[in-house]
C-alpha cells in the first residue's frame, strides 16, 4: 500500500515541484511542503498533536542560511528532531550529497529508511524508494549504494577507468577492442571488455551498462 500522506522539507521551489508532481503521479492524497526546517517540524508536530501524524518525511541535508534566524539549519538536524516527536516516521533523504560517510551516518545513526541522490534519474529513484518503503524494505538508489562500497570503487585500475570512458562517449565493445588493440591495450579482446564490464556492474550494483556510465559519472570517476 503506498502512503496517503507525506511531507518534504526542500528549499529549492523547481525540486519541490518535481516532487510534487511525483508523489501526486503516485496517488498520494496529502503532500504538504516547506522550506524552512522550523517550520517542517512545527507542522509535523502540529499533525502528530491532531491524530493525524505523517507517514513520510522526505527531506534535503542542505538548507539556504539566508532567510532569517533559525534554530534548525540541516537536514540531519530535523530527522533527529522529527524522531524525537515521532520514531516510526519514514525518512527519506533527498540530496545532492553522494558521500560514503554521510551516507552510513544517516542509515546507521539516524536510522533513516531511504537515501536518494539528485540528478538524472534522481525522481525515478524517489519513486523506487517510496514503493520500497511500503513494503518494509530500506532503500538506497543505485548511486548512493555505489558509495557505500567504495572500497570497491576505489580500487578501479588505469584500464577499468579508460574502459568507463569509452563506455561514457559511447564505444560499442567491438570498437573498444579495436581501440585498445591499436594502442597495444590488453587485454583486448571483445569477450575479455564483456567480462570487464560485467565486474564492474556487480561492483557498482548495477544492472545495465547506460546504469553502470550514470553512476561512474555521477561519483566523478569519469
Amino acid at each position: 500500500m503506498i502512503y496517503s500522506k507525506i511531507f518534504v522539507a526542500e528549499d529549492l521551489d523547481s525540486n519541490n515541484l518535481g516532487m510534487v508532481a511525483t508523489l501526486k503521479k503516485m496517488g498520494i492524497a496529502t503532500i504538504e511542503q516547506s522550506q524552512f526546517c522550523d517550520n517542517a517540524l512545527l507542522k509535523i508536530k502540529k499533525a502528530v498533536i491532531d491524530f493525524e501524524p505523517f507517514e513520510v518525511l522526505i527531506s534535503d541535508l542542505c538548507f539556504n542560511a539566508t532567510h532569517g534566524k533559525k534554530n534548525i539549519r540541516s537536514g540531519q538536524e530535523l530527522i533527529s528532531e522529527v524522531k524525537k516527536i515521532q520514531p516510526n516516521i519514514k525518512v527519506i533523504v533527498f540530496s545532492v550529497e553522494d558521500k560514503q560517510s554521510i551516507i552510513e551516518s544517516l542509515m546507521e545513526d539516524q536510522q533513516i529508511d531511504a537515501y536518494v541522490c539528485k540528478g538524472l534519474n534522481g525522481l525515478k529513484e524517489l519513486e523506487n524508494a517510496i514503493e520500497a518503503l511500503s513494503k518494509n524494505k530500506k532503500y538506497t538508489c543505485p548511486v548512493a549504494t555505489a558509495s557505500l562500497q567504495q572500497k570497491n570503487i576505489l580500487e578501479l585500475d588505469i584500464y577499468e577507468q579508460k574502459l568507463l570512458e569509452l563506455l561514457a562517449h559511447g564505444y560499442k565493445q567491438s570498437e573498444i577492442s579495436e581501440l585498445f588493440k591499436k594502442k597495444l591495450i590488453t587485454p583486448n579482446s571483445v569477450r575479455s571488455i564483456e567480462t570487464s564490464i560485467s565486474k564492474l556492474k556487480d561492483s557498482f550494483n548495477a544492472s545495465t551498462t547506460p546504469q553502470l556510465v550514470y553512476m561512474a559519472s555521477s561519483l566523478g570517476l569519469i
